[in-house]
């Protein structure tokens, strides 16, 4: 099916232009609709009433909950971003980091090691966070051993405390660092495209560093899929370009993974743009409405129910709770976005977040229906059926039961 050494960035241009068809195909019927198949769901992204909050989001939706509900009883799984550094070479135009920014709502800190642990330990003893999430920017002076060793200060934290998982959101590695991370004991990793538009992409991503590569950061999932990374995941970042055709992208992205490796994306991404004091890049009228980005999110756990929407507090609350809806999610509670913005105190941002405290918030999720689970393991996010053995073959019949 593809060629020896070939990658997605090798096809980029075909399945671009095939977004272009997509975007004026009429969509089958929401019973035809087959998981896994880009074609299939993308035409929705350009239909008649979609994300206006009638008829048809509505039965999105309620399909989306009932699939997720099947599969996964309503948990969702709690996870929290720890991050490292604020020191970082790119200059990504809308992120409050970036190299250009002049300390603007920004405090500039690398967590030494005993930090780290201690930032690591307030989240796990005082607030029974057990999933963490390690955050970098493009810090020249962090680079992958220093990541491996921050993996294991963690893990150590966990496994005097019960265990847990780490994960990491950083730039994107050649596969032998991620193996190297893995062997350190890494779980997961996430790398979000940003935007499937290349020429928004150059334009929001100037300079000549790894990030500035489009196609290297593009193809580093199947870097992590070789490495043997347990969860990859993909998405973007809704708001740099025309959403719609990210999404459709996106989805061709991961039909293609899976078709070529037999496994894809277990995370999905879901950020949209928020401002931050220090970019340049504030406000964008690619930007989906909340009901837009509320369907769409919809749309893809129907498209692939296995892969876990990443519930990000740059939303609020009631926002964060519909798109957990049925469970199947990573949920953040405690949120900060600065180095040291747990027990340090240090302050600054990346971007505008909120932060739902896991004492409070967690009651508050079962109140709604929904069972924040602190301790999950790795494959957990594959819901019941895996667990159980069950084949795709079985969870295609459930989701024919609820279509």
């Amino acid at each position: 099916m593809y060629a020896d050494g070939a990658v997605f960035s090798d096809q980029y241009h075909t399945d671009w232009k095939r977004v272009s068809e997509l975007s004026r195909t009429s969509p089958k019927s929401l019973n035809s609709l087959q998981p896994g198949v880009a074609s299939d769901f993308a035409p929705y992204l350009w239909s008649d009433g979609f994300g206006l909050g009638g008829d048809l989001d509505r039965a999105i939706i309620a399909r989306a909950r009932e699939l997720k509900g099947a599969l996964y009883g309503g948990r969702v799984f709690v996870i929290v971003p720890l991050y490292l550094t604020s020191i970082c070479q790119e200059q990504c135009l809308y992120c409050n980091f970036r190299a250009g920014n002049k300390e603007i709502g920004v405090e500039r800190v690398r967590l030494t090691d005993d930090e780290l642990e201690k930032e690591a330990v307030y989240l796990v003893q005082e607030k029974g966070l057990r999933v963490l999430e390690l955050v970098y920017s493009t810090d020249p002076r962090i680079r992958v051993d220093a990541m491996c060793r921050h993996v294991e200060v963690v893990r150590r934290v966990l496994e005097r405390h019960g265990g847990g998982l780490v994960g990491i959101s950083a730039e994107a590695f050649d596969e032998s660092d991620y193996r190297r991370l893995v062997n350190a004991g890494l779980c997961w990793s996430v790398v979000w495209q940003e935007t499937y538009d290349k020429s928004r992409y150059a334009l929001l991503h100037p300079g000549k560093t790894k990030k500035a590569s489009f196609e290297y950061r593009v193809d580093a999932h199947e870097r992590m899929l070789a490495a043997g990374v347990e969860h990859m995941g993909v998405g973007v970042l809704s708001g740099l370009s025309d959403w719609r055709r990210d999404w459709a992208m996106l989805m061709l992205h991961e039909e293609y993974l899976r078709k070529k490796y037999g496994e894809g994306a277990t995370i999905l991404g879901t950020p949209r743009l928020k401002s931050a004091p220090g970019a340049l890049f504030q406000e964008s009228s690619f930007t989906p409405t909340r009901q837009e980005f509320l369907v769409t999110v919809a749309l893809h756990s129907i498209f692939s129910p296995t892969t876990a929407p990443f519930v990000s507090t740059r939303e609020d609350w009631d926002l964060c709770v519909e798109l957990a809806s049925g469970g199947g999610c990573l949920f953040t509670l405690n949120c900060s976005t600065a180095p040291g913005g747990y027990s340090l105190h240090h302050g600054g941002c990346q971007f505008t977040s909120n932060s739902y405290d896991a004492a409070i918030y967690s009651a508050k999720l079962k109140s709604q229906g929904l069972d924040p689970v602190f301790n999950w393991k790795a494959r957990d996010l594959y819901g019941e059926y895996y667990l159980s053995g069950v084949t795709c073959g079985v969870v295609q019949r459930i989701i024919s039961n609820t279509i």
